[in-house]
């Protein structure tokens, strides 16, 4: 009976500390924001940029007219160890989405002070063939997390920097793109 008083305490106080843990770790503010969930609960948020689109020749690419992302800044100040498992919370306007239909995290070219990936190339006029780029898009798995964002758990990173970008499923009238970024060191 004493046994059974005693088992009953530790389950009440592991689930009061599951609680308060839940509790301490909310979602990110804004959609498209995002940080990274230490394993003491502790968060990093990660730099918050707007990019620019521009279009133009992209030799990397063997394009004549690449629709690319630019943000400025050679380097993200979040930075991160090689090797280093990420969980990562990023905030969609919702969670109902597949998060791979809706979040996109990109590895970033560095180039003089500026961050660049080809998102798509056009060239219709040419022999070439026109497509959307996902050759510099890292893969990932995501699962819900609380009401609006995703957790997403990436791994063996390699050196780089790397970016975040949130589309809005419920509307195509973007105002701004939003990048959360960070690098590898």
């Amino acid at each position: 009976m004493k046994n059974l008083k005693l088992l009953g305490l530790f389950l009440i106080s592991i689930s009061i500390s599951l609680t308060s843990l839940k509790a301490q770790v909310s979602e990110p503010d804004y959609v498209g924001e995002a940080y990274v969930l230490k394993n003491d609960s502790a968060i990093i948020l990660l730099d918050k940029v707007i990019a620019d689109y521009t279009t133009g020749v992209s030799w990397s690419s063997n394009s004549w007219k690449a629709h690319s992302i630019e943000i400025s800044g050679d380097k993200a100040q979040t930075r991160f160890s090689s090797g280093e498992p990420l969980k990562i919370v990023v905030r969609a306007v919702d969670n109902n989405s597949d998060p791979l239909a809706i979040i996109s995290i990109y590895k970033f070219k560095e180039k003089k002070k500026k961050r660049t990936v080809v998102l798509s190339e056009d060239n219709s006029w040419t022999l070439m063939k026109s497509r959307t780029n996902s050759k510099d898009m890292v893969r990932f798995k995501g699962k819900k997390f609380g009401t609006s964002s995703y957790i997403i758990e990436l791994n063996n990173l390699k050196p780089g920097e790397y970016g975040i970008i949130v589309s809005n499923p419920n509307s195509r009238d973007e105002k701004r793109t939003v990048v959360s970024g960070f690098g590898i060191n």
